[in-house]
């Protein structure tokens, strides 16, 4: 286990899981909120592990992830708009850090800025 600032230990635990993720919309169609699938919980800052499957359930207007900065846990920085799902795997080397992403939707002026965070 690897000693975080807080004083608490985290370490990955079965690495490989997918993470099933869907977005909660206003009444103008603009995400509010990531909440996971399964019991609708918050899913505005998720921990995964390096090769877990990260999965957003789309539904209405097509919607983007677009990881902020310069590095990305995924393959790709922008998973341009798509209508179905979005999904990507954690790629290894990117342990220990955070990355802020944008949800986007389509044909509209609205951002969510939620975050995943790697763990160690």
């Amino acid at each position: 286990a690897v000693q975080l600032a807080s004083g608490v230990a985290v370490a990955c635990e079965n690495p490989g899981k997918t993470h099933n993720l869907k977005f909660k919309v206003k009444n103008d169609e603009c995400v509010e909120k990531v909440k996971k699938e399964k019991d609708d919980g918050d899913a505005d800052t998720i921990n995964v592990c390096e090769t877990d499957k990260v999965v957003w359930k789309v539904s209405g207007r097509a919607k983007s992830i677009v990881i902020d900065g310069d590095s990305t846990p995924f393959a790709w920085q922008d998973s341009g708009f798509k209508d179905k799902t979005i999904e990507g795997t954690v790629k290894p080397g990117t342990a220990g850090q955070e990355f802020k992403y944008s949800v986007k939707v389509d044909g509209l002026d609205c951002v969510l800025d939620p975050k995943i965070i790697v763990q160690p």
